[in-house]
């Protein structure tokens, strides 16, 4: 199962924009296979999902966080939270995996979105 870790905000228009995306991956990857926690200002919590994960039988649960560095809120605040799955949950196997923006295919993205709205590569917009 992979579990997406956004930072959460007490705005609930922003919680639907996240929500949105996962909901659409979950629909499109099939049911179980990824769910949404939140790292600050809402539920669920990481440990709430992997614990919810581990009633529905996962063993395993990869996590990717929803920023573009590893340094700030992935290291301060996302890798405690994963040590506290891991020690809560063992043996649950928990694989933080690097931010988002550390993903060689979130740069290709930026690139193909960049491509789309006409950004020429040289400088300047056409």
């Amino acid at each position: 199962m992979l579990i997406l870790i956004a930072h959460g905000s007490r705005d609930a228009r922003w919680r639907d924009s996240v929500e949105r995306v996962v909901n659409s991956l979950a629909a499109e990857l099939g049911p179980g296979r990824v769910r949404l926690a939140y790292m600050d200002c809402t539920p669920p919590t990481l440990l709430d999902v992997a614990s919810d994960a581990v009633r529905d039988g996962v063993q395993r649960v990869r996590v990717l966080p929803l920023f573009l560095a590893t340094e700030g809120h992935v290291e301060r605040d996302i890798e405690p939270l994963v040590a506290d799955v891991r020690k809560t949950l063992h043996p649950l196997t928990v694989e933080l995996l690097p931010p988002l923006g550390q993903h060689p295919e979130f740069r290709d993205a930026i690139t193909g979105i960049a491509d789309r709205v006409g950004w020429n590569g040289a400088g300047g917009t056409p």
